[in-house]
């Protein structure tokens, strides 16, 4: 799958090798993903990425609402479960019990 006109391939690669590295990617990694449409198109382009790379992980996009609002996380499953992908995202984007 190429990259498209709204998913460069410095993104893609981007979002692979923050898979890899951190196993997510929230919107203060990639700015983009604060359009919940967009980043169902970014995690096809990063498990893309990820199949070219020939790698196990592929990702995972789950939408949460927290107190300031909507946001998105991109997460390895094999890493995270959904409420520790949430407490992850929470805690990127600033939230603080």
């Amino acid at each position: 799958m190429e990259p498209t006109e709204n998913v460069t391939r410095e993104q893609k690669a981007e979002g692979a090798n923050l898979i890899l590295e951190q196993g997510y990617v929230t919107e203060r990694d990639e700015p983009a993903m604060m359009d919940a449409g967009w980043c169902h198109e970014y995690l096809e382009q990063i498990n893309d990425e990820l199949r070219l790379r020939t790698v196990a992980p592929r990702g995972t996009l789950a939408l949460y609402h927290y107190y300031m609002g909507p946001g998105s996380i991109i997460f390895d499953p094999a890493r995270f479960t959904a409420a520790q992908a949430k407490a992850v995202l929470q805690k990127a984007l600033g939230f603080a019990k």
